[in-house]
């Protein structure tokens, strides 16, 4: 727990890999507000005895910022709080977590803790926007209006404290994740966070930062953007376009292999395809050849 404002707190974990997220604690004149429950028991009870730690108040309200199991997993944790959404997540989330081999392919270190994952979806949703007020805090939830990082994201604003939760439209130092979302959406949204009057902002995934954080993040989407569109007009697949974009100083980011999906991503709003989803499977086998190649020619 980080105290970040007020009676503001960020949980942050660790250094923001693959299934690694944080998440946030407010507490009111009521009761408290947590930003997003992480992913796995062997995260999220941490959490909860951290909270309690904290405050006495109860957990009133869960915000999910998005409908990914990094963040919505624990949701079970917090019974008797309501969850609260957009509608578009809580969309996502409906049908169920991915299935239990493809999570544990993808995550193998967390293996164990999958099978033991149950849904439990928000209770109340907005579509474009709402205010959660507890005595004089209010606490602002914005969603873009399309798909950004997935198609229901949530930003969570004190605008007195001058702390954002961006949830996954801020990744601090580690590579952004487009595979359900949109590249260029994803963009015009970090830039309208950075116009918020915001000191401090929690990232889904990396460190705590500022609104310089956040902008170089927003800059990697736009150099990975504007290099694939020069390799989509040239006809280079989206493997050999990913191999050949050269990332510069964010090649030291972690998990830099998702540069493949952000690229295939890519392609797909340049073709217009109204249905922008990644098979996970075809990804992950993606990303692992990207990354075995990157490895040999270092060895090289």
């Amino acid at each position: 727990m980080v105290e970040v404002g007020p009676k503001v707190w960020a949980y942050v974990q660790a250094t923001g890999e693959t299934g690694i997220s944080n998440s946030g604690l407010i507490v009111g004149h009521e009761a408290a507000v947590v930003v997003d429950a992480l992913m796995v028991p062997s995260m999220t009870r941490p959490f909860v005895a951290a909270i309690r730690k904290t405050t006495h108040k109860p957990v009133g309200q869960l915000i999910n910022t998005h409908h990914h199991l990094d963040h919505t997993g624990g949701n079970r944790f917090f019974k008797g709080a309501g969850i609260v959404a957009t509608e578009k997540c809580r969309e996502a989330l409906a049908p169920g977590f991915p299935p239990v081999p493809v999570l544990q392919r993808f995550m193998p270190r967390f293996a164990r803790e999958f099978p033991q994952l149950k849904v439990a979806l928000p209770t109340v949703t907005f579509e474009s926007g709402m205010v959660i007020r507890d005595a004089e805090r209010e606490i602002h939830l914005w969603h873009p209006g399309v798909a950004a990082h997935t198609v229901g994201d949530a930003t969570v604003f004190l605008p007195k404290e001058r702390v954002l939760f961006a949830g996954d439209l801020a990744f601090h130092y580690v590579t952004p994740l487009a595979f359900q979302g949109h590249v260029g959406n994803w963009i015009k949204a970090a830039d309208r966070i950075l116009g918020l009057d915001a000191e401090v902002i929690v990232p889904g995934h990396g460190p705590i930062g500022t609104k310089a954080d956040l902008r170089r993040m927003r800059d990697y989407l736009a150099l990975v953007r504007r290099e694939a569109k020069k390799r989509f007009d040239a006809r280079m697949p989206e493997e050999a376009a990913a191999r050949d974009i050269k990332l510069g100083v964010y090649a030291s980011w972690r998990e830099a292999e998702r540069l493949l999906p952000n690229v295939m991503r890519c392609y797909q709003e340049f073709r217009l395809e109204t249905h922008l989803d990644l098979d996970v499977m075809a990804m992950l086998e993606g990303m692992e050849r990207w990354r075995g190649s990157r490895t040999e020619h270092t060895c090289l």
